[in-house]
């Protein structure tokens, strides 16, 4: 396989990932890691994870506090490694809307920064880490940030 062929077999695999989780199939989302993944949704998401069934374990706690759940992709940025065909890493980003049991809503505006592997003819998640740039409504989160460099004072910026 050339690594023209395998982009649509990685969005095909980012998609499904946003697909299931929103149906909250978390088995099926599960599968879509490898045995040994190591996932890190940030430190008030439930931080590091080691192990499909771990993983499988912290999303279907994380998902299981929200009524309904919508994941949109954005761009996607994918890497492979020269080394390796069976391996890429992807930075992709994500709207992710939640809607709580009582009613309330908030969005997260994130990055996945994925680790893939392929294994059997298939690619998976071995690594995912997430990574906000902009949380609407729910200030109480702790979360690993976009690094942003510091910005250079302007003169026509009102001050802080």
């Amino acid at each position: 396989m050339s690594e023209l062929d395998d982009r649509p077999a990685i969005a095909g695999l980012l998609a499904l990932y946003c697909e299931r989780l929103d149906e909250y199939d978390i088995d099926a989302v599960a599968a879509l890691f490898t045995e040994d993944c190591v996932t890190d949704y940030g430190p008030g998401r439930g931080g590091p994870v080691t192990g499909r069934a771990a993983v499988r374990d912290r999303i279907a706690a994380g998902q299981a506090q929200f009524r309904r759940t919508h994941h949109q992709l954005g761009q996607s940025r994918v890497i492979h490694h020269a080394a390796d065909p069976d391996r890429a890493t992807a930075i992709t980003y994500v709207t992710a809307a939640h809607e709580e049991w009582d009613g309330s809503r908030w969005r997260a505006h994130l990055r996945y920064v994925d680790e893939l592997r392929r294994e059997g003819g298939s690619w998976l998640i071995a690594r995912r880490r997430v990574l906000a740039a902009l949380v609407d409504g729910r200030p109480e989160i702790v979360w690993n940030w976009v690094p942003r460099r510091p910005q250079e004072p302007q003169d026509d910026r009102p001050p802080t």
